[in-house]
């Protein structure tokens, strides 16, 4: 046995010790101690000796469910008896993330794992833990379990065989697809972004049915995004979530989205550009929230901005001098354009442009500068 296995086999064991001993406890408070004790183990992060035992590099930031998702993975026992002892205690907060961090790889990779009748009732508890953890990650702006996220998006929602996530029920399969449309743009840059947009999957159907073809999820997977960026408050994460959205703008996909969509979309991006309430966000939000409106709904734009500071200077006083300096500024770009565009030195340069070009499609080629030169020495 490899050092990795034996602890990963260690590791498990005394989970699986404290997981029976919530069971046995006759309090519900010493179950839900023992509980948020066991989820705080896993949720820490490996010290130098473990990661120096495990061959993990030191500035790899790694926690310990990482380790024994994949060893719960290969141990269908080991799995099996975790799974029991999480039925038992399945009114407690913390078994559900805590079974999502243990059972994942084991749940989604299998097809038989659990029993095929208790398949969506696993895959469902599993989907509900992995949205808890996931939106703990966006209220704090870290990235825990980013590990769980790529996982579950590369292996079996985003694959691009599409054999493991048709295996599912339709209902577990579409829980699955929407945890994982919500948080692409966390987890991932723009350009993943795109990508994942341009091939997600159907919901509804099958590849043996004919589905999964371009764009066809693309409306599901914006509304998640939607519903997602309605209910982030966390600053950073929503910076980060902005950031990645403005690469929609080069799918060609968005526009061939329905209409209702769109505009849902651009109502959350539009009232994350408001001041005050009721998400009183603060003024970078405002700012990159401006910045995906302008990237994905270009037309628009002057109309946008002049409303958005007609309102600001109307309801909220407070903010007349940035509004004022933002007008000023807005209003200086725009004279300068027009400026610009009627000065002499302007025309003349369309004038001096336009004759070259005149003169290029006059000029002969250099093939036909050399046929003329042939003809002259047959002559």
């Amino acid at each position: 046995m490899s050092a990795s296995t034996a602890i990963a086999d260690r590791l498990a064991r005394e989970v699986l010790r404290k997981l029976r001993l919530a069971v046995e406890a006759d309090r519900k408070d010493d179950r839900d101690i023992i509980c948020e004790e066991v989820f705080t183990d896993l949720t820490g992060g490996l010290d130098d000796f473990l990661k120096e035992q495990l061959e993990i590099p030191r500035d790899q930031n790694c926690r310990f469910y990482e380790i024994l998702a994949p060893y719960f993975r290969k141990k269908w026992d080991a799995a099996e008896g975790l799974l029991y002892v999480s039925r038992k205690l399945l009114s407690q907060p913390y078994i559900s993330p805590i079974y999502a961090m243990l059972l994942y790889q084991w749940l989604l990779a299998n097809k038989d794992a659990g029993g095929a009748e208790q398949r969506q009732k696993h895959i469902n508890l599993l989907t509900a833990g992995a949205r808890q953890l996931f939106w703990s990650d966006v209220h704090s702006g870290l990235t825990n379990f980013q590990a769980m996220y790529v996982f579950i998006a590369d292996e079996v929602a985003l694959s691009s065989d599409r054999r493991q996530l048709d295996s599912l029920p339709m209902q577990s399969r579409a829980k699955l697809l929407a945890v994982t449309a919500a948080f692409v743009p966390y987890y991932n840059h723009s350009a993943a972004l795109s990508q994942a947009l341009a091939s997600f999957p159907s919901v509804s159907h099958t590849a043996e049915d004919g589905g999964h073809v371009d764009w066809e999820g693309a409306d599901f997977a914006i509304l998640d995004i939607c519903d997602t960026l309605r209910l982030m408050r966390a600053e950073p994460s929503l910076l980060k979530y902005l950031d990645a959205l403005v690469g929609l703008r080069e799918s060609p996909f968005l526009p061939r989205c329905k209409q209702l969509t769109r505009l849902r979309l651009q109502a959350e991006l539009y009232a994350l550009t408001q001041v005050g309430g009721p998400r009183y966000v603060p003024r970078s939000v405002n700012q990159a929230a401006f910045r995906v409106l302008d990237a994905l709904f270009p037309m628009g734009k002057l109309s946008r901005r002049a409303v958005s500071l007609l309102f600001r200077l109307w309801l909220h006083p407070g903010e007349w001098p940035r509004a004022v300096w933002t007008a000023v500024k807005t209003a200086g770009q725009v004279c300068m354009a027009w400026l610009r565009l009627l000065s002499p030195k302007h025309w003349a340069d369309r004038q001096r442009a336009r004759r070259q070009r005149a003169t290029s499609a006059a000029r002969p080629t250099n093939g036909g500068a050399e046929t003329e030169l042939l003809l002259r020495k047959k002559r």
